[in-house]
């Protein structure tokens, strides 16, 4: 019963000044994959709630493309990352700055906010996008 009530805990988001604090969980959502190759997400009913709004997350920074400003928030540290380790796709979150930010520390823990996207189309971005991003705190 507590270890149900734990769960059900960490799976709703709690509010912090107002905004939703989304835990990794809630974006864990089902994929497919093409028979490119490429991953698939299916974004359940539930989770529309949170489309298109204000969230806060928590992860860790992993650059992609520096010099692009392209950076990545994963629930895992690099070496266990998507890209690097046995993650999931649906355990990173693209991040586009509102402004580009100073030098980034790959593995650094931050807290960010922004609105969240569901990537439905391009299937050479990331599920979920975080724009306008912003640290919090």
């Amino acid at each position: 019963m507590k270890r149900l009530l734990l769960i059900l805990l960490l799976s709703v988001p709690s509010l912090v000044n107002g905004q939703q604090v989304l835990p990794w969980e809630l974006l864990a959502v089902p994929y497919a994959t093409t028979p490119d190759g490429l991953y698939e997400p299916q974004f359940p009913a539930w989770l529309d709630k949170y489309k298109n709004q204000e969230v806060i997350l928590q992860g860790y920074l992993v650059p992609v493309d520096v010099e692009g400003n392209q950076y990545a928030l994963s629930r895992y540290a690099f070496s266990s990352c998507f890209f690097c380790g046995n993650a999931a796709p649906n355990t990173v979150v693209e991040l586009v700055f509102s402004e580009r930010p100073d030098a980034l520390i790959t593995d650094q823990f931050v807290v960010v906010k922004g609105i969240i996207v569901f990537n439905e189309k391009d299937p050479y971005r990331l599920f979920f996008i975080l724009q306008q991003t912003s640290f919090h705190g």
